[in-house]
């Protein structure tokens, strides 16, 4: 006589042929998707890294190009600058007097794609230049194709030539950079840096005093090294979901006035001050509402420079820390 099946044996058999086809699913859904993305990396092009060596001269500005005459144009006119960097590991650093923006490095050329533009406003004399590198790729593509993998990714290098007056905007995104803007002539930076591990730095004094710092970071670690040579009247820093170091040292200069704003959420930020800076702090934690002042002794100089710095944390923690 056949043994009738239990109901709960029959549930775990229908449980577990569900499971198996579950599974199943997944793994040629998971299959067909690898399938697709890498015949559409393929389809993109050479996916094997290429040397790129390419220097972008800057147009003239319109009188000057009347003139016959760039090399006053090259060293007067002012420059608005975009570099857009996106899925890399990039280094940008000043280059010398009178070059051009100079972009070295490798990438593989089916996969990414680095565009340069150019047009000058003839009414005002200004110039605008853009260098973009981002992925030909879909997100999915990259995701399910493996496309990420260290040994293809691209490693480029930007110089920005000294003595041109310039209203910088960098962005850069989903990799890693390092970057020097000492010893440029920087009137206006904005910077937005995110999903990486990002170091900004002014190893070296800006030429002339800047208007204006804007720093937005989130979703990655920053460091900001030598504001104190940025010579900035203003630095406006916001971040989210990351931490921020930032370093107040260089050579201000004296008698200097600034106003430095950090506003920080979801993540550590540390901001370190040398004992040579007069320091008016205030920190604010948005979770109890404490206030928190600077109370350290001024420095002896008179011509010490007077630094206003409000800084607000929410979801993380921030200090001020004197050395």
């Amino acid at each position: 006589m056949e043994r009738k099946r239990s109901g709960w044996r029959t549930a775990g058999l229908i449980a577990g042929v569900g499971c198996l086809s579950m599974i199943a699913l997944v793994i040629g859904g998971v299959g067909i998707a690898w399938m697709m993305a890498r015949s559409t990396l393929n389809n993109l092009g050479d996916p094997d890294p290429k040397p790129v060596d390419r220097r972008i001269v800057l147009a003239a500005a319109p009188q000057a190009a009347a003139e016959r005459d760039t090399s006053t144009a090259d060293s007067t006119a002012p420059l608005r600058l975009t570099l857009d960097l996106r899925e890399g590991t990039f280094t940008i650093r000043p280059g010398e007097p009178g070059s051009d923006i100079h972009v070295s490095g490798e990438y593989a050329p089916g996969l990414f794609e680095l565009v340069d533009t150019q047009d000058v406003d003839a009414a005002s004399g200004v110039r605008r230049a853009t260098v973009r590198f981002h992925s030909k790729a879909p997100a999915w593509a990259r995701f399910f194709g493996g496309m990420g993998n260290d040994g293809g990714q691209p490693e480029l290098t930007i110089t920005i030539p000294r003595g041109i007056p310039i209203d910088l905007t960098l962005e850069t995104a989903m990799g890693r950079s390092e970057v020097d803007l000492g010893g440029l002539t920087l009137r206006e930076v904005t910077l937005n840096a995110t999903m990486g591990e990002h170091s900004i730095n002014f190893e070296e004094p800006v030429v002339e005093a800047m208007r204006d710092l804007r720093i937005h970071t989130s979703m990655g670690n920053v460091v900001l090294e030598n504001l104190g040579n940025a010579r900035a009247a203003n630095v406006t820093s916001s971040s989210s979901m990351g931490n921020v170091t930032a370093n107040l040292g260089g050579a201000w200069q004296p008698g200097a006035e600034a106003n430095l704003t950090f506003e920080q959420s979801m993540g550590e930020l540390t901001v370190r001050v040398p004992s040579s800076v007069r320091l008016d702090s205030e920190v604010r934690n948005q979770q109890d509402q404490t206030t928190k002042r600077d109370a350290d002794a001024a420095p002896a100089d008179p011509k010490a420079p007077n630094v206003r710095l409000r800084v607000t944390s929410s979801m993380g923690n921030a200090r001020v820390v004197r050395y």
